[in-house]
């Protein structure tokens, strides 16, 4: 018997703790602008994962509160268009800041639009944001430093297709 009353007052402990309120939604903080200059992209093909497209980033500057720098030409972002018209991508590439870190970056996209957005990007055409969806999660590594705090948090971005490269505003979660 007492097994037991020990375990419904586990029991009534853990249902009671799934039942409290979520804490405030997190903030976010301003951090750059990655402003990154592309070649045209390089098609693969038809894949068992959608058309699988390599899009050469050759360059492009960074410009925040705290964070100034130039984007080197030699990452890439490795993308495929799934089946229903939503492309995946993984962007890697790398930037100096004007005091002379180099910091490398990883980001994870997705890209939402109709077909017939879709369509006006492809041609290079000037796409408001607010008519598709393209968020991702980029990711820093930054030597010790100035620069460390950039591997100890998480960051989320907007990304805007313009008609000569694309813009990547990021912000830090709080």
């Amino acid at each position: 018997m007492k097994t037991l009353a020990i375990l419904f007052i586990l029991f009534m402990s853990m249902n009671t703790f799934s039942q409290t309120t979520p804490p405030p939604a997190p903030g976010l903080e301003y951090v750059c602008e990655l402003r990154v200059q592309l070649d045209p992209p390089l098609t693969v093909g038809q894949t068992p994962r959608g058309l699988r497209r390599i899009i050469p980033i050759i360059g492009g500057t960074v410009d925040g509160p705290n964070l100034k720098g130039t984007i080197y030409d030699g990452g890439a972002d490795w993308q495929f268009i799934r089946k229903d018209g939503v492309a995946e991508l993984e962007a890697h590439y790398q930037f100096r800041t004007d005091d002379g870190v180099i910091i490398y970056i990883k980001n994870e996209a997705l890209r939402v639009a109709t077909p017939e957005v879709a369509a006006r990007i492809a041609k290079g055409e000037t796409v408001p944001a607010s008519e598709y969806y393209f968020k991702g999660r980029p990711k820093f590594e930054a030597p010790e430093g100035k620069y460390f705090w950039m591997n100890n948090a998480v960051f989320i971005c907007q990304g805007v297709k313009n008609p000569l490269d694309v813009s990547i505003f990021v912000w830090r979660v709080l």
